[in-house]
């Protein structure tokens, strides 16, 4: 018996049971679309992590200094990174760009009105990573106003409207903390990101007046980007190196800072992501190997149902290989089949899914498709070749008296 003989006998044999080949694949189908949606789940999981970090810059080092907890609470750095201590390393190799700012916040007044405003003092080349219509009025603090630790700020809309409505505030005075600062600039309205986030309740001051207002005893923060995600290590070294020369630490003792990197996050991120995919493909997998030993269990009713036939057939000299065939191959079309439909099925649930929750991190992965469908052949193989092996081991005379 060839092949093609084979195949027609076997569609012939699932035909007749349509309900009952039908619920055995049906289990075929729910895994094989269960591994596309759970693979989908995952690449969507693994993308959105990909993309939230982008945008934070992956070649971006974040240099901190740990609060100490005491008995009497938390304690601030002994040695807090200033400004003249961050702008050194701009003469370290690889390094493209040195970002400083020192954060705070405090009470902003004009006459009788006032409110809590985020202060930010930062460098005069912090303008330069910004819109360039960022500034809406006036203009920028420059480089002589930071050298000079001039007492100048630039306010943003909300400061605007609470403490200026309906006039002009360049050249007027403002005090923050009660500390006497001119307006010589506003900044354009910003978008607001959260509900309780308001970008424009902000004051920018020159960062050396940021740590006069605020006292030398809080570091300033520091983001260094480097040239090329390559020398992210090589950079690192060289910081912990050059504040081991800038506070004379010697080799063996611990530095008192800590290098951050957004894209060891960004990996630890993707290794949950990848842990959380394998777990939802294993529970899939679990569903379509359930869905073979359904095929494995009508394969057997098979042949038990079939007995006296394979006798017959033993008896006017069909082989033994070609009786295992012939029930492979019908295993194995209820495994094909399942797959063809289960493909459908998932490709189907990710529409459903976003639908269902457009929030949902789901994107379709494309080589789930092929994979799937080879688990549903080889789930065919797998648990079709027992009952094969057992029909043509059936003895001619004992299948023959089979009633």
């Amino acid at each position: 018996m060839g092949i093609v003989d084979a195949l027609e006998v076997a569609l012939e044999s699932l035909s007749r049971h349509k309900l009952r080949s039908f619920l055995t694949a049906l289990g075929v189908i729910i895994g094989v679309a269960a591994v596309i949606a759970m693979l989908s789940l995952g690449t969507g999981a693994r993308e959105e992590v990909r993309e939230q970090f982008r945008g934070l810059g992956s070649n971006e080092l974040r240099i901190f200094q740990p609060i100490a907890v005491g008995p009497g609470g938390l304690r601030p750095p002994s040695r807090p990174i200033n400004y003249e201590e961050a702008r050194g390393l701009w003469e370290l190799p690889h390094v493209a760009a040195v970002r400083v700012s020192l954060p705070g916040s405090g009470t902003v007044v004009r006459g009788r009105e006032s409110l809590t405003a985020e202060v930010l003092g930062v460098p005069a080349d912090w303008i330069l990573d910004q819109d360039p219509d960022y500034i809406a009025q006036g203009e920028f603090f420059d480089e002589y106003d930071v050298e000079a630790a001039e007492r100048v700020a630039v306010i943003g809309r909300t400061v605007l409207e609470t403490l200026f409505p309906g006039e002009d505030p360049l050249g007027q005075v403002i005090r923050i903390n009660r500390v006497r600062f001119q307006v010589v600039g506003v900044i354009k309205e910003l978008g607001r990101p959260h509900p309780r986030v308001d970008p424009n309740n902000r004051v920018l001051i020159p960062i050396t007046t940021a740590e006069e207002l605020f006292g030398k005893h809080r570091s300033v923060s520091v983001a260094v980007r480097v040239t090329d995600e390559r020398y992210l290590e090589e950079v690192r070294e060289a910081i912990r190196d050059y504040f081991r020369r800038a506070r004379d630490i010697p080799p063996g003792e611990e530095l008192d800072i800590q290098i951050f990197s957004f894209r060891e996050a960004a990996q630890a991120q993707l290794e949950t992501a990848r842990t959380f995919a394998v777990l939802l493909v294993g529970m899939a997998v679990v569903s379509l190997i359930v869905g073979g030993i359904g095929i494995m269990n009508m394969m057997l009713v098979s042949v038990t149902e079939r007995t006296r036939e394979i006798g017959v057939r033993l008896a006017v000299g069909a082989r033994r290989r070609d009786i295992a065939v012939q029930f492979l191959i019908e295993a194995v079309v209820l495994g094909l089949g399942g797959g063809l439909f289960g493909v459908a099925l998932g490709i189907l649930a990710i529409p459903a899914l976003l639908h269902y929750n457009p929030e949902l991190p789901v994107a379709l992965a494309w080589p789930s498709i092929p994979l799937a469908f080879g688990l549903s052949v080889a789930v065919g193989i797998a648990f079709g070749l027992y009952p094969a092996v057992r029909a043509s081991g059936l003895d001619p005379v004992e299948a023959l008296r089979h009633e």
